[in-house]
């Protein structure tokens, strides 16, 4: 038996694995740090994008690798460095504090 898909016909079992692939991608794509999701091969094209972007690794833009690069009492969360604060003059300019955290505006 036969799936019509588009002009081209697969088979049943594979037009079932072509819509989950196609459904997975998205939400998989959701897990990537953000906003690194940008794909990469070298560390200089991540630097290219943000100059806080410093690694690529497995084809992602990182910020950071471990929170000994995020500076004393930061974090590295999820290739970002989380930078904790008192006020906005110890966060970045495009960033508030709120609740001890430096977050985007």
């Amino acid at each position: 038996m036969t799936k019509k898909t588009g002009s081209a016909r697969l088979p049943r079992p594979i037009a079932l694995l072509a819509a989950i692939a196609a459904i997975a991608a998205p939400l998989a794509a959701g897990c990537a740090p953000d906003p690194q999701n940008a794909p990469c091969s070298r560390d200089a094209e991540c630097r290219r994008r943000d100059e806080d972007l410093r690694y690529c690794i497995s084809a992602t833009c990182v910020e950071c690798l471990s929170s000994s690069i995020c500076g004393a009492g930061n974090e590295c969360v999820d290739g970002r460095c989380v930078l904790r604060c008192r006020d906005a003059r110890d966060c970045r300019s495009d960033q508030l504090c709120r609740d001890g955290t430096c977050e985007d505006r």
